[in-house]
Formats: C-alpha cells, sequence, structure tokens
C-alpha cells in the first residue's frame, strides 16, 4: 500500500487531483495525506506558546471537509485513509524528518495548481518539495469537455475522464 503526499492549501481545487491518483493506481489501495506546510513562529514568546494543531485546525474550511468526506465516500474502494497533516518548517532537514515520519513513497506536485496561502504562516512548499530526494510525480488537471468551476463541491462529484 502506498503513502502518496499531496501539498494543500485547503482548496477545493487541490482534492480534484485525487481523482488522476486513483486513477494511475487501478486496483490498488493508497494513503493519501494532505500535507499543509507552516513557518515556525519567528519570536520566542510564540515559539514557547506554539502549539502543533490546535490553532491550525480552523484554517480547514467546512467546505474542503466536506470534499474530503465525498472524496472518501467515492473512492472508498481505493483510498485506504485520507488524512490531513501540518508540515511544521521550512528546511530540507524538517521537510525530511516528516516524510520519514509519515512514511511517504510518492510525492504528487501540482503542475497548474496556483497556491493561495490561507494563514500568514502558510507557504507554498514546491520550492521545498522539488529539492527531496523523494520520488515525485507531476500531475495536471484533465481538461473536461464541459465547463466546471474547480473551486466548488460539485466538481468533485463528476465522473473521471
Amino acid at each position: 500500500m502506498k503513502n502518496i503526499l499531496i501539498p494543500t492549501d485547503f482548496s477545493i481545487r487541490s482534492l480534484s487531483y485525487i481523482h488522476n491518483i486513483v486513477a494511475q493506481h487501478p486496483g490498488e489501495q493508497v494513503n493519501i495525506i494532505l500535507m499543509h506546510a507552516l513557518e515556525m513562529p519567528d519570536s520566542l514568546f510564540d515559539l514557547m506558546t506554539y502549539t502543533r494543531n490546535s490553532r491550525h485546525i480552523e484554517l480547514i474550511s467546512s467546505d474542503f471537509q466536506d470534499g474530503c468526506e465525498i472524496i472518501r465516500n467515492k473512492y472508498s474502494s481505493s483510498i485506504n485513509q485520507l488524512k490531513i497533516e501540518f508540515f511544521h518548517g521550512n528546511t530540507r532537514a524538517a521537510l525530511r524528518n516528516f516524510l520519514l515520519a509519515q512514511n511517504i513513497d510518492l510525492i504528487i506536485q501540482p503542475a497548474d495548481h496556483e497556491y493561495n496561502a490561507p494563514s500568514k504562516r502558510s507557504y507554498n512548499p514546491e520550492k521545498l518539495i522539488s529539492k527531496c530526494n523523494y520520488p515525485k510525480m507531476k500531475i495536471q488537471l484533465q481538461r473536461r469537455k464541459y465547463v466546471v468551476d474547480r473551486s466548488t463541491i460539485s466538481a468533485l462529484l463528476l465522473p473521471t475522464e
């Protein structure tokens, strides 16, 4: 069973890449880890009172949570686990330790995704990921025959092509 990491900004569009992953791993169960990257605090007081997940849960919108539930139900035979993890740090060593702790086998690099940081501590981990020595796969969303707004939950319900 593969553990696949997808960087996310908690947008519905970032969930759309899961369709491609499931299509490329037919008949195989996968664990999908949606990673959100956060900078560490820069003041000593903030660092001392910093807790890992408690303050960051509010970054996850109800639409994103609903989208995750739709994906879990739609691909229940292919997705063993779909979870959200926060990566704290901005160094290659910190990322390597995070990837080892999560047992990551493959990192997905969205090729056509504009990253919109949901908080002031959030950042796009693309440069950090491109420098790591893990297997990576660039994925571009498939073009559809009809126009779909990829920022809505209804886009997750559409059949894959």
